[in-house]
C-alpha cells in the first residue's frame, strides 16, 4: 500500500469500526408492565453462564416484585449480600446501589438484564405488542421462544411461560446469542427439593 492511500485507509477502518457498532441491536421495546403475568413476588437463583469457556458462571438470588407500574428486582450473593437493586418503570432501566462497591455490581447494563426477564416472564401477546412496528419480532411454539431483530436470532427461551407452571420448581432456559450468554433462572429451593429426593 502507498503512503498516498494510508490515511484513507485508516478513515475506512475508523468508519468501519464505528459502524460496527451501531450494528449491534439496540435494547428492545418494553412491553408494558401492567401485562405481566402475576404481580406477587418471585424468589429465583438466577445463574450466569458465559459461552467463552474460561470465564466463570455466576450464581445471584433475585427477589422480583412486578407491579403495575414497575419490574424492582433485588439482587444478592447466594450468602445473602445485596449487590444491587434492578428498577425498571417510566423512567427507564437502572441499577441501584447495593451494600457492594460499584465495581462488583453485574458487568452487563440494566436495560439488558431488564429485556431478559421480560422475555422469559411476560406472555406473548404482550410481547408482540411491544415489538409492533419495530425491527424485533417473536416467534414460539410448545417447545421455545425465540427473540430476532431485523431477522437474526437475539435469544431463545425454553420452555416459554404459556408451557410453564410459574409456582412451580422448573427451570428455564435464556440462550442469549448475542450477549454470549445461558441464563438459568430456577426457583430457589428447587435444588434444594431435588437433593432432598435423591
Amino acid at each position: 500500500m502507498s503512503l498516498s492511500r494510508f490515511p484513507l485507509a485508516l478513515v475506512l477502518c475508523g468508519l468501519l469500526l464505528l459502524g460496527g457498532c451501531s450494528l449491534a441491536p439496540p435494547i428492545a421495546p418494553h412491553p408494558a408492565l401492567d401485562q405481566a403475568e402475576r404481580t406477587e413476588t418471585l424468589t429465583r437463583r438466577l445463574t450466569f453462564v458465559p459461552n467463552d469457556a474460561e470465564a466463570d458462571s455466576r450464581t445471584l438470588i433475585a427477589v422480583l416484585r412486578l407491579a403495575p407500574d414497575e419490574l424492582r428486582v433485588v439482587l444478592t450473593t447466594p450468602y445473602g449480600q445485596r449487590l444491587t437493586t434492578l428498577v425498571r418503570d417510566a423512567s427507564g432501566s437502572r441499577f441501584e446501589q447495593g451494600d457492594a462497591p460499584r465495581k462488583d455490581v453485574l458487568p452487563f447494563p440494566p436495560g439488558w438484564l431488564a429485556t431478559r426477564l421480560e422475555w422469559a416472564l411476560w406472555p406473548r401477546a404482550s410481547l408482540e405488542t411491544a415489538f409492533a412496528d419495530s425491527a424485533w419480532t417473536l416467534d414460539e411454539n410448545r417447545q421455545r421462544r425465540l427473540i430476532a431483530y431485523h431477522g437474526e436470532r437475539i435469544a431463545r427461551i425454553a420452555p416459554p411461560p404459556a408451557q410453564r407452571d410459574m409456582n412451580s420448581d422448573s427451570e428455564i432456559l435464556l440462550e442469549d446469542f448475542q450477549g454470549g450468554y445461558r441464563l438459568r433462572i430456577t426457583p430457589l429451593d428447587a435444588s434444594t427439593e431435588n437433593e432432598a429426593s435423591q
